[in-house]
């Protein structure tokens, strides 16, 4: 978790979702990340498909910007639609990087209409169920996360009333998120919640809750680089209200966000790995959730580049 203290506000809400937004001081200069998205965006990064599907190859032909890939980032192409497993830092002009990934669509090991299947085409999404963010980052079990795409697909059609399975490749999480339907209904959220953080040079992080339940936080060691992730971190809130809609809506109150905060700040236990060249990762568990933390080494040892928390 920071070190620094938090300033907490909100609720701010829309049906049965409600967000927080984390107020602190850089300990990171963010400048020099760029997010997934972006790099595609700005053609600065090149995603192979190895053939094997729990390992591809990312590259960054970037000259002076890093990249910071965040566990659950969809990757959309190649043989299957994959998710990188674990937060991962692409320093500039890396060459190919080895990452660890898991399949986010079954079935398929071909070309997809005109997609390149050597090669991925964007990130727009994250992956949104909690259940699927533990599978890949917790228990690192590509049954469970297969499990848990289907049902988070059929939890998304039956709030829409509708299928949301892709004739394309019905068994796509991504193709599924892509829903004409699904996009309209995010919508109704989006319009009312996206520019909460806007303009706010001090915002690092957030959290959510929906039917009044604790879902996730995400804290960062610098605004800058929070705003860059702020699309797909309201997206992930967003869908997880809308599989989540049963006609419940109970806002939380900021107590029950610090009592959250307190518990998973003092676990003290972890297990730490290190993912070359320079990503050092922490996890955490403790009674209510996990607690994932991400260095990155080029920074220096205590520094938390981001703070994950997923609550059971």
């Amino acid at each position: 978790m920071t070190k620094n203290p938090l300033v907490v506000s909100g609720p701010y809400t829309h049906g049965n979702l409600a967000i927080f937004l984390f107020h602190g001081s850089d300990e990171i200069d963010g400048g020099g990340y760029i997010s997934l998205t972006e790099a595609f965006e700005k053609k600065h990064v090149l995603v192979h498909e190895t053939g094997t599907v729990g390992q591809l190859e990312v590259e960054n032909l970037s000259e002076t910007f890093d990249i910071f890939i965040q566990a659950g980032d969809v990757l959309k192409g190649g043989r299957q639609d994959r998710i990188v497993a674990i937060d991962f830092i692409i320093p500039a002009r890396s060459g190919r990087i080895p990452i660890p990934a898991f399949c986010v669509e079954m079935g398929r090991w071909h070309k997809r209409g005109f997609e390149d299947a050597a090669k991925f085409t964007s990130s727009t999404h994250s992956v949104h169920a909690k259940s699927i963010r533990l599978a890949a980052k917790r228990a690192s079990d590509q049954n469970q996360v297969w499990h848990s795409v289907a049902v988070s697909q059929e939890e998304l059609g039956s709030a829409l009333k509708k299928s949301v399975h892709a004739a394309a490749s019905p068994t796509s999480y991504q193709l599924s998120v892509e829903d004409s339907a699904l996009e309209k209904k995010k919508r109704e959220y989006d319009e009312t919640l996206r520019g909460i953080g806007k303009d706010r040079s001090d915002v690092i992080g957030y959290a959510f809750y929906v039917n009044g339940e604790r879902n996730s936080a995400d804290i960062y060691g610098s605004t800058k680089l929070f705003h860059k992730l702020w699309k797909k971190l309201l997206d992930v809130a967003i869908l997880e209200a809308i599989s989540g809609q049963n006609g419940n809506v109970t806002l939380p109150d900021k107590g029950n966000l610090e009592e959250w905060l307190k518990e998973a700040g003092n676990v003290q236990r972890s297990d730490t790995k290190k993912a070359a060249p320079r990503t050092r990762l922490e996890t955490k568990s403790y009674p209510g959730g996990v607690v994932f933390e991400t260095f990155d080494e080029a920074v220096g040892d205590q520094a938390v580049l981001h703070t994950n928390v997923i609550s059971k």
